[in-house]
């Protein structure tokens, strides 16, 4: 039995999802363009997923996982996109996916930990605890944003309230939620807080019980969809730590890329007509070794591949500052050298598309103004 006095521990916390796992912490608002963030976790392998088949070292040091010409879906003249994200070339197609290569934050170490912190957090310190999208939440009551997570992760963590909800096995029935309304009603915060936890709950659909990822990514659709709902939704896919059994056109990449595909097309056919206002981020904090090891793998690295999608593109093009494979070029001669700052991407599109100001995102990412926006995003 959950006492009153738990839930009050729990929100002292910030943690009252732990005790109703679909608890909305924060009211709905009006609405601006939809924003999907997906964190990519364990360091995706973006030569292997935005493939730089031009590039004349690429096969070379890639001989047991490397994807040729004939193996990708041809973007230009240089790169190609992984088989496996099949309705994401259909999207490219349509001038509705974008990708910028040879990009990282500005972490140069290769903790998985630190490299994630750094990436939702906006800044150099892996110690900062309060996320880049929260601090942009903070400055308009037209952007209300949901975590498709069971907990708050770091990028929307910090003074603005922030929903959530994951998938459950035990719904509450009505009886249960009007004992409930009962208990918190001489709490005007609890009780405010659990009937907005059940206007979440009840956007819901009836069948979204499933942790699928692509289940997942068409609740986050549902939400954004819901006149009264939020605008932003974060959600996440683990496992693209492939040091070994990498794979090139089938193998551990390849099974990861397909579920991001299907989430993808999930996501688009869940939100109908907005999709067509919408941009989807995702990213990874850092990338993997230019050359394979010796379990058919690659291990942590620097630069990476940034992906967009949605109907709010302007374009399909593939953005970079290529500087090449070869042993010299290399950092530390072993990665993909960064030459574009994660920040710049993400100030384009906060601009562009979310109508923020060049002021407003100094504020959200501090001590950049040297990263300028890129621009022609949206």
């Amino acid at each position: 039995m959950i006492t009153r006095r738990e839930v009050l521990q729990g929100l002292a916390f910030g943690s009252l999802i732990s005790v109703f796992p679909s608890l909305s912490l924060a009211r709905s608002s009006l609405s601006s363009k939809p924003l999907v963030w997906i964190t990519l976790r364990g360091a995706m392998d973006g030569l292997n997923v935005v493939v730089p088949y031009g590039d004349k070292d690429y096969a070379g040091l890639r001989p047991n996982i490397g994807l040729s010409l004939a193996e990708v879906n041809q973007l230009d003249e240089f790169f190609g996109l992984h088989p496996a994200l099949q309705h994401g070339y259909e999207l490219y197609k349509k001038g509705q996916a974008s990708f910028i290569h040879a990009c990282a934050t500005g972490y140069r170490e290769r903790s998985h930990f630190d490299g994630q912190k750094v990436l939702e957090n906006g800044t150099l310190d892996p110690m900062a605890m309060e996320g880049w999208l929260n601090r942009y939440l903070s400055l308009s009551q037209h952007n209300q944003a949901i975590a498709i997570d069971s907990g708050i992760p770091l990028i929307v963590r910090g003074q603005q309230g922030v929903s959530s909800w994951y998938p459950h096995k035990l719904r509450a029935k009505q009886k249960q939620a009007e004992l409930l309304r009962e208990l918190f009603q001489s709490d005007a915060e609890l009780g405010e807080n659990f009937d907005s936890a059940m206007a979440v709950d009840a956007m819901a659909s009836s069948s979204s019980q499933s942790k699928h990822f692509n289940n997942l990514m068409s609740q986050a659709g549902k939400f954004l969809s819901t006149p009264e709902g939020p605008n932003v939704a974060v959600l996440e896919l683990s496992g693209f730590d492939t040091h070994s059994g990498q794979g090139s056109v089938q193998g551990r990449l390849a099974s990861k890329l397909r579920q991001l595909d299907k989430g993808l097309l999930a996501l688009q056919q869940s939100l109908g007509e907005r999709w067509s206002e919408t941009i989807v981020i995702a990213a990874s904090e850092f990338g993997r070794t230019a050359k394979e090891n010796g379990t058919k793998g690659t291990d942590h690295g620097t630069g990476n591949a940034l992906l967009l999608f949605g109907g709010a593109l302007n374009q399909s093009k593939v953005t970079a500052n290529w500087p090449g494979l070869s042993k010299e070029s290399l950092y530390q001669e072993r990665d993909l050298a960064a030459t574009m700052d994660i920040r710049s991407i993400l100030k384009g599109v906060l601009i562009e598309h979310m109508g923020a100001t060049q002021p407003q995102v100094e504020a959200v990412f501090p001590d950049s103004v040297d990263l300028k926006p890129l621009a022609g995003v949206v």
